[in-house]
């Protein structure tokens, strides 16, 4: 598997490892928020990211990858 943690992060996206969806904040605006898979078996089953926009989600999810060897399975 590659190190590229754009690359690993698009993997976890096509394999299903998060949820991505759109929610609206306090303000009227709306967030991007992944959640994991209902029946996630990894760490964290409940864990929930936000982000302001899309490419911030992007950013946060790449960096999840930088300072691990391998992404996490459920």
């Amino acid at each position: 598997m590659t190190s590229d943690p754009r690359v690993r992060m698009l993997d976890d996206l096509i394999a299903g490892r998060w949820i991505l969806t759109l929610e609206p904040t306090a303000d009227g605006d709306q967030e991007v928020v992944a959640y994991r898979p209902i029946g996630w078996t990894g760490p964290n089953p409940h864990e929930r990211l936000a982000a302001p926009d899309h490419d911030a989600m992007r950013a946060l999810l790449e960096s999840r990858h930088t300072d691990t060897e391998d992404p996490p399975h459920g």
